[in-house]
């Protein structure tokens, strides 16, 4: 029992240094992330509480317990830290948003409990169609917000509609250069946000044409995107998000589309078609990712099958926090 101590800190060493070398490797064929390792800091406690027992001297403060404790507290504060951050996000989502609203519901929109119809800011903007437009960037920025992208309208280039409660108002510049165009959307006097049982009251529904090719730029805080992209010719669309839901669903109208993606704390949902191929691009240990239809390559990086001889390929990039990814094939 004299180096009992000693080797039971040696095994647990061995064990966690094995494990690490495997997953920097891509040793296994399971895929794993912090998020789940953290789930299992008790098991530190646990094994601390052994070390105790097998150190010859019966105490807490030896080597091992002192280690395994010093593991367990960050594990044991991330792992509570990522729970209460999914609660808020569900409570969100039950409370703030309608996630599974109608997205083609042509501006229609019912006052929530949450605010009267004298508290809340009402805007529409427009930029009308033009033959000439065979580009546009769209640039898009706001706070905590429900933003959705309705049907596609022929008659305008850009159609929005904001109902914000609590403050918050919208301005729009455009600027075209021959057959380009520039549009900006941005959120201005933004006020600090209530929210109450009924969450927030604030939605921002806007239609884009289906002619021109699209460079759609986003920047938003907390809030919820919802954007059918199928029926647009999409060159590339970048969302830099805090605490969101996103919801994209990608066409194959071009022959390469780029999706970039920076995030905090979100939910974000890709759905592709089956018939392009489709490269993921991932950075950041604390993510969950759910991948179907994909292969990994290397750490990292994900792509469907026969993705080289695709003739039309989606390219993403994602740069999150502590988000849970999800891309789909359709």
């Amino acid at each position: 029992m004299k180096n009992s101590s000693n080797i039971f800190l040696g095994v647990i060493l061995i064990l966690l240094g094995g494990l690490a070398l495997g997953l920097v490797n891509d040793w296994f064929s399971f895929d794993i992330n912090l998020r789940q390792i953290a789930r299992f800091w008790p098991l530190l406690i646990i094994l601390a509480g052994l070390a105790v027992i097998f150190d010859n001297k019966r105490t807490v403060l030896n080597a091992t317990t002192v280690l395994l404790v010093a593991l367990a507290i960050p594990f044991g504060i991330y792992n509570c830290t990522n729970s209460t951050i999914d609660r808020v996000g569900e409570r969100i989502s039950q409370k703030g948003f309608d996630f599974d609203v109608d997205i083609n519901d042509d501006f229609s929109y019912q006052e929530g409990t949450s605010a009267d119809s004298s508290t809340v800011d009402h805007q529409t903007f427009k930029v009308d169609s033009k033959a000439d437009v065979k580009s546009v960037k769209l640039s898009i920025s706001g706070g905590a917000a429900q933003f959705l992208l309705s049907e596609p309208t022929s008659s305008e280039l850009f159609l929005a509609d904001t109902r914000m409660a609590d403050g918050g108002t919208f301005s729009l510049k455009e600027e075209a250069s021959g057959s380009e165009h520039r549009i900006d959307f941005k959120m201005k006097n933004q006020k600090n946000i209530k929210i109450n049982k009924d969450g927030i009251n604030r939605k921002v529904t806007f239609k884009i044409n289906p002619e021109p090719v699209w460079d759609i730029t986003m920047e938003v805080g907390a809030g919820d995107v919802q954007y059918d992209l199928s029926q647009y010719k999409i060159e590339r669309i970048k969302l830099e998000t805090g605490a969101s839901n996103v919801k994209l669903k990608m066409g194959s109208l071009l022959n390469e589309a780029k999706v970039d993606i920076n995030s905090g704390v979100a939910n974000i949902n890709i759905d592709v078609p089956n018939g392009v191929g489709c490269e993921i691009k991932m950075d950041g240990a604390l993510n969950a990712k759910n991948f179907t239809g994909f292969t990994k390559v290397k750490s990292g990086l994900y792509r469907t099958e026969g993705f080289d001889s695709a003739s039309k390929k989606i390219y993403i990039d994602t740069d999150s926090g502590m988000s849970s990814f999800t891309v789909n094939r359709y």
